[in-house]
């Protein structure tokens, strides 16, 4: 009693041509995404204190995916910080795996020993293939004038 369906030939096309992206220009499109993301991780590095900001996962690059950067800022609220800049910025608060409100940080986080008040103010941060630096450059302005406004100390310059 089986018989097949109909093939979504237009999903079958689509996934060629992106497989054939990849294979093309994968390793061009990684490098500039990487390089984004370094851009804005030595970007927020830069504005908050040095023991106020801590980068999450590998310190290993070749480890690390290269359109994501996962940091977290002592003393930031990362769910009011994407409440209030819903309209200007997408990201998201702590890690994937986390999608429930309140004030916890996810068994990831805390697997990998993020302290609490680290945690809570954990932003993943993702670039694409089209990001620019100037994009880049406003996401960390936004971040940090956000985080100025909810009282986290920034770098004295």
């Amino acid at each position: 009693g089986r018989r097949a369906g109909t093939e979504n030939v237009l999903l079958a096309v689509g996934l060629g041509r992106a497989a054939q992206v990849v294979v093309e220009e994968g390793a061009d499109i990684m490098a500039h995404m990487a390089q984004l993301r370094d851009h804005m991780q030595q970007q927020l590095l830069a504005a908050f204190p040095e023991d106020a900001v801590c980068v999450n996962g590998p310190a290993d690059d070749s480890l690390r995916l290269p359109n994501t950067l996962s940091i977290s800022i002592r003393g930031l609220n990362s769910s009011a910080l994407l409440s209030h800049l819903s309209s200007q910025l997408a990201a998201s608060a702590g890690a994937a795996c986390h999608s429930h409100g309140g004030p916890a940080i996810s068994s990831v986080l805390q697997a990998m020993g993020v302290p609490m008040e680290f945690g809570l103010g954990t932003l993943r941060l993702s670039v694409g293939r089209y990001s620019t630096t100037q994009e880049v450059d406003a996401a960390v302005k936004l971040i940090v004038a956000e985080a100025a406004a909810q009282g986290v100390q920034l770098r004295s310059s």
